[in-house]
């Protein structure tokens, strides 16, 4: 293995780390937020579901990476090590500082970003591949969260009813197996993504692999879990208490419908923010006792990162990309 590649697998390895540490809430918020779990008892394990679903993510989300490999810039170029290096760069920076912040980002749309400002600044605008990104990228992006948001109210209203017959789960239980099983479905759908551009250092060394090999999903998985159990409270902290309070019930409502959805999404290679997905479910559930339970600066806050996410990360890439060619 020469430096390049080492310096490559770090970078995808840093980049899972702040993807730990930044989508960690997503899976806990609903069990802190409704005073279910303290967030170290709940870090610890949701952070163990997230490792398992990074690591089958080698095998169940084989479209997923070569998505992200190959299905967003034109099979003409030649992608190099400091491409890459410079879209990593770029989802890292803008992930780390949401993080201080405690702002939810969505790592989908920071890699998203950072590879098409930086592909065409690098590269040309003609030689980004428009056409996939948009049916294939930007389409389950947008549907998602209306989805989630759906799924969540049509869940807890088949929920409540089992409650009202007396058919009811121990709601308790089954919380925290949802969000186990949203901590499982964020790792399926997340390494993936970031795989592919540490694989991008092999496939240059080699252009018969295919595929990154277990191992660097393994190496993903520990610096997923990682960042979680440093950096995880700040950004849980948004999402579990202030945009709405929630109960078990409703908590679980939520997780399942992030669950269902990304798990899908992530066999069929439908890139999904969980970012997304989680807050539509979370709203829904909210939005059920009407628009004073919702904390809707806050709200506006996180649309609002949604929104700068793309550009900002970017023009990190870019300016990732320009400063590499300096240097090398």
């Amino acid at each position: 293995m020469d430096l390049t590649t080492l310096l490559g697998i770090t970078g995808a390895a840093a980049l899972a780390f702040v993807n730990g540490a930044n989508d960690i809430s997503k899976s806990i918020a609903t069990l802190v937020g409704s005073g279910e779990s303290s967030y170290k008892r709940a870090v610890i394990l949701v952070a163990l579901s997230t490792a398992a679903g990074a690591i089958l993510a080698s095998a169940w989300a084989v479209k997923m990476t070569l998505l992200f490999t190959r299905g967003m810039l034109s099979p003409h170029i030649k992608i190099n090590e400091i491409f890459a290096l410079a879209v990593l760069a770029g989802a890292i920076l803008w992930i780390l500082m949401a993080t201080k912040i405690g702002l939810p980002v969505s790592t989908t749309h920071a890699i998203v970003g950072s590879v098409i400002l930086t592909g065409v600044y690098a590269f040309g605008f003609r030689n980004v591949f428009w056409s996939s990104l948009t049916r294939n990228v930007v389409l389950p992006l947008l549907v998602s969260p209306i989805a989630a948001f759906v799924a969540a109210r049509l869940i807890f209203q088949g929920l409540f009813w089992l409650c009202r017959k007396k058919y009811c789960l121990n709601c308790h239980w089954a919380h925290w197996m949802s969000a186990m099983s949203s901590g499982f479905a964020r790792g399926l759908n997340d390494t993936p993504k970031i795989a592919a551009f540490g694989f991008i250092f092999y496939y240059i060394l080699d252009p018969q692999t295919h595929i990154a090999p277990k191992w660097f999903f393994l190496i993903l998985a520990t610096a997923m879990a990682s960042g979680a159990i440093a950096m995880g409270l700040q950004v849980t902290k948004t999402l579990a208490e202030k945009i709405t309070q929630m109960d078990h019930l409703e908590g679980f409502a939520a997780n399942l419908a992030t669950s269902m959805l990304v798990i899908i999404g992530a066999i069929a290679g439908w890139p999904m923010s969980t970012t997304h997905v989680a807050s539509g479910g979370i709203m829904g559930i909210g939005l059920r006792n009407g628009e004073k339970t919702i904390d809707w600066k806050t709200v506006g806050e996180i649309l609002a990162a949604w929104v700068i996410t793309l550009p900002v990360s970017g023009m990190m890439g870019m300016a990732a990309y320009w400063a590499f060619k300096k240097l090398k």
